[in-house]
């Protein structure tokens, strides 16, 4: 399409494909920059591990029931990139049976007993009614256990140790359950992150 821009010499006409075009692929940039930040925010989600130094072995006994929680302390080692690197380090946990379905290592969950936000240890409350108002207020009444940090009341699920509440810019770091045998929960990795700042 041409338009006619008035009277005078030359030719007066302007092509007003060149705005279309210039005008889609500046929104196709647009697009793709977006998508390139939602993907690089998916790739931040997906957590490494590193092995421990030793597997902690649970008695399958101990979590025969959904949301029962068990303590756990696991050894490990310090990244190199630490600020003290190659130490050994001791690490508390807490694993419990998010379902009662099977046995299988998604049916439970580990995680690192210190808050992300400031390192005061979390307590598991297997009672929500018990939880202070103040959460209550924020997040609503809940009726599955979480965990919560007694400083600062960051809060998180029990599920996956994401962050429900509080000061906490991230959850809890996790552990990954490598196995389950008949008679036990092998729990063999620990998040990444966690050896940097244990």
């Amino acid at each position: 399409m041409k338009i006619d821009m008035g009277r005078g010499g030359g030719s007066g006409n302007v092509e007003t494909g060149n705005g279309r075009r210039e005008f889609f692929w500046q929104g196709l940039m647009l697009l793709l920059v977006g998508l390139g930040r939602h993907v690089r925010a998916q790739a931040t989600e997906l957590l490494r591990y590193q092995p421990l130094a030793r597997p902690v072995l649970i008695p399958l006994g101990d979590l025969s029931t959904a949301a029962r929680a068990f303590p756990f302390v696991a050894d490990g080692v310090t990244l190199s990139s630490a600020a003290t690197p190659n130490q050994p380090v001791r690490i508390s946990g807490m694993v419990v049976r998010t379902s009662g379905v099977d046995n299988s290592p998604e049916r439970f969950q580990a995680v690192c007993l210190k808050c992300p936000h400031e390192g005061c240890d979390v307590d598991f409350i297997s009672d929500p009614s018990r939880l202070p108002e103040e959460i209550t207020n924020e997040i609503g009444r809940i009726s599955e256990p979480v965990y919560v940090c007694p400083c600062h009341n960051s809060t998180f699920k029990m599920d996956d140790g994401s962050r429900l509440f509080g000061p906490a810019a991230r959850g809890l770091y996790r552990f990954r359950v490598t196995r389950v045998s008949a008679a036990a929960v092998e729990i063999g990795e620990v998040e990444e992150d966690v050896l940097l700042f244990v």
